[in-house]
């Protein structure tokens, strides 16, 4: 049988030759960040590794259906003492789903310690320099199928759980699959993890079933602001109203992808919301044509053609004539 990626062999030596592992959840973590994470801690773990996993913001509760994501740590990277003690507790560091050491950290201004890095991404403007290895695909739908081929590699025993994490992933990168990357290898890829055990009726039960009513509020807010400019939509949410319903992780994106790409006639969305005072993330969502990772690059920012984002520091004005400069 052919190999997914040349890169499998080379990664699977590394690992065997460390026991202590770290693997991260990127920051405000979303299905593939949290189900490629999980399905890999899975499989380590089947190999009799010490694996944790780490993450600078909570694990949305709605994500607990998969195995392991219970056990993710939540870890404030910006305690220099704690981030070297934890790093030094550990030998290698697999960072997936994270184009970037911020995206890992949850900040610019935290840089992570020395320690033996495998990039494992899908990221078009993924940054890394400091690696032992990297496996990188961008014509990857999510870092889920990366790993799933990964794991397909080395004769893993995919089982059930396994199986759920993946699939959870790529139906998260794909907007439940409206926007694969490779219909034919995603459609593939979950049908062969579907005969393998993965449960969709729990996933549509825990993820899309089961939004809290503040989530559903803040959707509403973002609606209620869209604005219009030329060819593209876009809304903005303030810190008083987003920790009036709860502060809700995932509403962001989940207007981006449900509704400001989906405008006819608009080629790309914008949904801004300010998660701490003065502290704004931005998510870029695009139809085909429209490569807005140009965008977030130029703010600072990163992702794919058609979804990317960025954080930006000012007053909500600043931000938003910041962000309308550049388009």
């Amino acid at each position: 049988m052919p190999m997914h990626y040349q890169q499998s062999s080379k990664i699977l030596e590394i690992i065997k030759n460390f026991n202590n592992i770290l693997i991260n959840v990127h920051r405000n973590p979303d299905l593939d960040s949290v189900g490629s994470a999980t399905a890999l801690y899975q499989a380590l773990i089947k190999m009799g590794k010490k694996v944790t996993l780490v993450c600078p913001h909570k694990i949305p509760e709605n994500f607990k259906f998969l195995k392991g994501a219970d056990k993710v740590v939540t870890f404030d990277f910006t305690n220099f003492i704690n981030l070297t003690n934890l790093i030094n507790s550990f030998d290698l560091f697999l960072i997936l789903d994270s184009g970037s050491y911020d995206i890992v950290t949850g900040s610019k201004e935290i840089k992570l310690p020395d320690i033996k890095k495998i990039i494992i991404d899908h990221h078009l403007t993924n940054n890394w320099t400091d690696y032992v290895y990297r496996l990188l695909d961008t014509k990857a739908s999510a870092t889920a199928e990366i790993v799933y081929g990964m794991l397909k590699d080395w004769r893993v025993d995919i089982d059930g759980d396994i199986s759920t994490s993946l699939l959870s992933g790529i139906a998260g990168d794909t907007v439940f699959f409206k926007y694969p990357k490779d219909p034919a290898v995603t459609f593939s890829n979950v049908s062969e993890l579907m005969k393998l055990g993965a449960d969709y009726n729990l996933l549509i039960e825990k993820f899309n079933d089961s939004l809290s009513f503040g989530f559903v509020k803040l959707l509403g807010e973002f609606l209620k602001n869209m604005k219009q400019g030329a060819g593209f939509v876009w809304s903005a949410v303030d810190y008083i109203t987003f920790e009036k319903y709860g502060k809700p992780r995932g509403v962001r994106e989940t207007v981006a992808d449900s509704f400001f790409r989906s405008i006819k006639n608009i080629k790309f969305g914008v949904a801004l919301i300010e998660e701490e005072k003065g502290k704004f993330a931005v998510s870029f969502r695009s139809k085909k044509n429209t490569d807005v990772s140009v965008i977030a690059k130029k703010l600072g920012g990163g992702g794919h053609k058609n979804a990317a984002g960025a954080t930006i520091y000012g007053r909500i004005d600043q931000v938003i004539e910041k962000i309308k400069k550049i388009i």
